[in-house]
């Protein structure tokens, strides 16, 4: 089938899809239950979290953008910026691209209604990294699944640390429980925080943020000795 003819053709499809209660498919609609502005366009979306709806820290799911239907528009994967066990589901992003998606949610206000479908991931802790060392390094809005990650592991006497790069910072008001395990740098300094970090015998790194500073930061840990199966990475800059 032609290029143009598929995307005649998309809307159909989904209007028909809507019009079935998309069947197969299990669509949570939630409303939104507080907004947070973090810094800049970045917000942070809560809402109450149904029982029925699970996931693992580090996973995303398909969100459908505020009082949307069902299109290739108006669907986007996010992050879960927070635990399982929390009694709000949190997603964060940065609104400055002005995508249709973007922009619904720029128009967001409390009690606004979004989708939430599907969840999928592999950036998550399993028995390989039971009892481990654990080095978290997120870039800018790639810190979302890895707060989610944090606030699980929580008071426990897992062995984490937390470097995070960016021109500011998301959840300010969370990282001052953990002093001493979480550093706060600017892109400058990234790789000599990173030096300072890894050596540790058995340690995993868990590193998300944009496509080029998962590649950079992958590429500098290889380069230090690190093997590939105690790296984990995610891409995630929206």
């Amino acid at each position: 089938m032609p290029e143009w003819l598929k995307r005649l053709l998309r809307p159909v499809y989904f209007l028909v899809f809507r019009l079935r209660g998309y069947p197969g498919l299990r669509v949570h609609t939630l409303p939104i239950a507080r907004m947070v502005n973090e810094y800049d366009d970045v917000w942070t979306y809560y809402f109450l979290k149904p029982a029925d709806l699970t996931y693992e820290a580090g996973q995303y799911v398909h969100v459908i953008a505020p009082n949307a239907y069902l299109t290739n528009h108006t669907v986007r994967h996010m992050s879960f910026a927070s635990a399982p066990a929390e009694p709000e589901i949190a997603i964060s992003m940065d609104l400055a691209s002005g995508s249709r998606f973007k922009r619904r949610f720029r128009r967001a206000r409390v009690g606004h209604t979004v989708g939430f479908h599907t969840v999928r991931g592999g950036f998550v802790r399993d028995r390989t990294t039971e009892d481990r060392p654990l080095l978290f390094i997120a870039g800018g809005i790639g810190i979302a699944p890895i707060r989610a990650h944090i606030a699980e592991l929580g008071e426990s006497e897992a062995d984490w640390s937390l470097i995070y790069a960016g021109r500011d910072y998301l959840y300010r008001d969370e990282w001052g429980a953990w002093p001493g395990r979480v550093a706060f740098v600017g892109r400058a300094s990234l790789f000599a925080a990173i030096e300072r970090r890894i050596g540790v015998p058995d340690q995993i790194c868990f590193v998300c943020g944009s496509a080029g500073f998962v590649t950079d930061v992958k590429d500098f840990l290889a380069a230090s000795g690190v093997e590939p199966d105690r790296i984990r990475t995610e891409k995630f800059d929206y």
